[in-house]
């Protein structure tokens, strides 16, 4: 199951339960994969009450729409909410559990200035944003048409810049794609900021 949500939105994580035994408990976690096997647990809850845990835990509620329903309520998520998310129901007996995926969709756009790589990073933090990844920057082109003549710095290091309409000024290159400079130095060259929120 995959669920998509914008930064900012409040979104459901569906979970329906197809057994609810007298005595349960309800947990749900999100699954780090960068460390394999870690799990940061969000909430726990019995029939009577729920216990969050952690930065997600706090803006996390149960939907409970029906007897059965063991949804998880995210409200305001954030792009680092986007990740994998497991909930279990857990009686002892025949255990239950569903992995959900929750990608957070955002946008990119380009800060003018001429930038080092530390100063790009903050001048996105300072619109709220951080530094876009190169898959972000590439979606942009792909399927929002993004068409932006000018580098800046991406998340990895490197320096890039998308282009929908080939023109000479622009690399010159005849298709259209994402262009590259590569992986200048972080402090002795400046360019302008692709940021993602």
């Amino acid at each position: 199951v995959e669920v998509a949500g914008r930064r900012g939105d409040n979104v459901t994580l569906p979970c329906i339960l197809r057994t609810k035994p007298n005595h349960y408990k309800i947990k749900w976690t999100k699954l780090e994969s960068e460390h394999m096997g870690q799990q940061n647990v969000i909430m726990i809850s019995n029939a009577n009450a729920f216990k969050p845990y952690g930065h997600v835990g706090q803006r996390a509620s149960l939907q409970r729409a029906h007897t059965m329903d063991a949804s998880l309520l995210l409200s305001n998520v954030e792009l680092g909410d986007d990740g994998r998310y497991r909930c279990e129901l857990i009686n002892g007996i025949e255990d239950e559990n569903i992995v959900i995926t929750l990608r957070i969709e955002g946008s990119v756009f380009y800060i003018f200035g001429s930038f080092s790589y530390d100063q790009a990073v903050h001048a996105c933090k300072h619109q709220g944003s951080e530094l876009a990844l190169v898959g972000q920057l590439y979606a942009a082109w792909r399927f929002q048409k993004y068409d932006h003549c000018n580098g800046g710095w991406l998340k990895d290091g490197s320096v890039r810049f998308p282009i929908i309409n080939p023109r000479k000024h622009c690399g010159g290159i005849p298709d259209a794609g994402v262009r590259s400079f590569g992986f200048p130095s972080k402090t002795a060259h400046l360019y302008g900021a692709y940021c993602y929120r």
